[in-house]
């Protein structure tokens, strides 16, 4: 038949996510066929589901969830270089204008599994495509939704992207297949004030020990009054 089959902890499952091959996978996945009238896809495990609304695709589509432990990561300078040249021959752009690329992209730390999409290179109407996913994160990390397209750029999602972010839960639009993942990286306000007060304990305490060296009576009158109680 036509399709993949999918093995996962030795349960069959079939998708269109290829042709004439066996794919085996210890991650979560679903593979769900959604036409024209919308509808969901959701992982068997909570972690993510992907939601279309009516006309959000031309055609009926048979879309693959997967979620792995992993790290997205930022393209190296050649990768950059390999897209430049693509944009430059003329090709069609794997990545909407609106998400940020290159050096304007944000990185950050793990704060969910990586969600791939697929097909990779299926194309949605963004305003009605989106996905739900999981995350842990702390109150005071600044999180954002970093992706990879089907020809490998890194991007992170713009915030008119993103229609919730909050409590563990992030849903954002999406236009396209790819990998999916929240990321995290420390609130910079709180770490400049962390600075500012390690800073203000330092000072105090180097006034005090020159203030004392100065006047050695001052810390034996101290040292008395705890002696006495």
């Amino acid at each position: 038949g036509r399709g993949d089959w999918v093995l996962y902890n030795g349960t069959q499952g079939k998708s269109e996510y290829g042709k004439g091959r066996i794919v085996i996978t210890q991650s979560p996945f679903v593979a769900k066929k959604v036409g024209v009238a919308g509808g969901e896809v959701a992982l068997p495990n909570g972690e993510a589901t992907l939601v279309l609304d009516p006309d959000a695709i031309s055609q009926a589509v048979m879309f693959y969830l997967e979620s792995t432990d992993a790290v997205l990561v930022q393209n190296t300078e050649e990768e950059q270089a390999a897209r430049r040249k693509r944009r430059e021959a003329g090709e069609e752009d794997d990545v909407d204008d609106d998400v940020n690329t290159a050096e304007d992209a944000n990185t950050g730390d793990k704060a969910s599994s990586v969600v791939g999409v697929f097909p990779l290179d299926v194309r949605t109407d963004k305003a009605r495509t989106h996905l739900e996913m999981t995350f842990n994160a702390d109150a005071a990390d600044t999180t954002f939704v970093a992706m990879v397209s089907d020809k490998g750029t890194y991007a992170s999602l713009p915030d008119s992207r993103i229609e919730e972010m909050g409590s563990g839960k992030a849903k954002f639009k999406i236009s396209s297949g790819g990998k999916y993942q929240v990321l995290k990286y420390p609130y910079v306000p709180v770490i400049i004030a962390f600075c500012i007060l390690a800073i203000v304990l330092a000072a105090l305490f180097i006034g005090m020990a020159v203030y004392f060296k100065q006047n050695p009576d001052a810390w034996y009158r101290i040292k008395k009054n705890f002696t006495d109680v």
